[in-house]
């Protein structure tokens, strides 16, 4: 949730950003990184008392607030209210949008339609809860009224807390910015709340992908991260999951029933039924079904993994083929290799995983079992069932458990 408020800050054009953490939370700080400051609640006192511990030498000109729990709020929507703060030359700008049904604090004006304050949901009377206008948790003040308005602070509520809410009671000419999309409003208070939430940021997604030129057959069952990114004429296909930095080409075809991680994926790629974490494939390539590549695999273009192979810390070359029912462990596959079917690099010796290498244009025979560390050299060839214990020299063949050499091209 922070990192998405904290971005959007950023894609609207905030160049300082300040986050306030309670000292408890020092993994928070450390995620931060160099993305914003960090300033320290030691009591949780209200969120008056919050925005009150960054000292005041920090804040200048317009100073822009926005809840950490405001997960929905768009960078468009926060530029669009600096701008209407700015224009009316307002002392404080507060964001609102429509929903009854919400918990939050509600915006109460007068007859004339003027504000007059903020009721947090807590100490609101009956009728007042019966009011839609609700406060989203984004506002704008000049910093020359927010330091004033904090100090005048005092703990009048059920909770008492020092709420960032009765600062703005306290001064005049208060513009209020009306949000048309009350999603962007949507606070996160439990578990509910968070995959409602979760639900409208996944929606958005697959929305800026469809109009950016990307098909997904079926949106109620395809998640794809915020982060991700999916090349023009790639198609989705039902439960599938797009997580972390991964990284799509043009006319993939990605599912269904796959799960792809912080991982890249090139251009015209095939990946059907599939689990792939911290993976590169390269263009043309093609997975699965039922395929599991697990992290550090390199694996180049036009390579072809087929059914039930499980491949891991390995690299395979341009124009491979690991067909069906393989295990490649530590592996460095050449170019133009095809690997039988139930092929094993039996990397782990019970101390270390050790290193297989199988030069370009070999031919693994079915059922060949590999006890690294190993070599076959370029163009060499393993007979059905072979089980290889010592390095295979070029254009040989061997075959027999042990191998044993039974051939060599002239």
């Amino acid at each position: 949730m922070l990192d998405l408020v904290v971005d959007a800050c950023r894609r609207a054009g905030v160049k300082r950003v300040i986050v306030v953490l309670n000292p408890a939370q020092p993994e928070v700080a450390e995620h931060l990184g160099r993305r914003a400051e960090v300033v320290y609640q030691k009591l949780p006192n209200g969120t008056g008392h919050a925005l009150a511990q960054v000292p005041a030498k920090n804040l200048d000109g317009d100073v822009l607030v926005v809840n950490a729990d405001a997960a929905l709020v768009r960078p468009e929507t926060i530029k669009a209210l600096v701008a209407r703060h700015r224009r009316a030359r307002a002392r404080v700008t507060i964001g609102s949008t429509h929903d009854a049904s919400r918990r939050d604090g509600r915006v109460i004006r007068d007859a004339k339609g003027e504000f007059v304050r903020i009721v947090e949901d807590k100490d609101a009377t009956a009728a007042q809860r019966r009011i839609d206008e609700i406060n989203v948790g984004v506002y704008c003040f000049r910093s020359e009224d927010l330091q004033p308005a904090l100090a005048r602070l005092e703990p009048k509520n059920k909770a008492g807390e020092l709420y960032l809410t009765d600062a703005v009671g306290t001064l005049n000419h208060v513009e209020v910015f009306e949000i048309a999309d009350s999603e962007e409003a949507l606070g996160i208070n439990d578990r509910v709340e968070l995959a409602r939430a979760e639900k409208v940021i996944r929606l958005r997604k697959l929305q800026e992908l469809m109009l950016s030129g990307v098909t997904i057959r079926d949106p109620d069952s395809t998640w794809v991260s915020a982060e991700a990114k999916v090349g023009r004429d790639t198609v989705i296909e039902p439960f599938t999951f797009i997580q972390g930095a991964t990284r799509i080409g043009e006319g993939c075809s990605i599912g269904p029933h796959t799960d792809i991680a912080d991982s890249q994926i090139g251009a015209g790629c095939r990946v059907e039924r599939s689990w792939l974490r911290q993976v590169k494939l390269g263009d043309r390539s093609d997975c699965g079904p039922f395929v599991r590549i697990r992290p550090g695999t390199v694996i180049a273009e036009d390579v072809h993994i087929g059914s039930f192979a499980e491949i891991n810390r390995s690299r395979i070359g341009a124009g491979s083929a690991v067909p069906h029912f393989s295990y490649l462990g530590d592996s460095v596959i050449g170019r133009n290799v095809n690997i039988g079917a139930g092929t094993v690099t039996a990397n782990y010796d019970g101390v270390r995983k050790n290193r297989t290498e199988i030069g370009d244009g070999a031919f693994v025979g079915v059922d060949t079992l590999l006890r690294a560390p190993v070599r076959l050299g370029k163009g060499s060839k393993t007979g059905a069932g072979s089980v290889v214990l010592e390095d295979v020299p070029p254009g040989v063949t061997v075959a027999g458990a042990p191998a044993r050499q039974i051939r060599r091209k002239a």
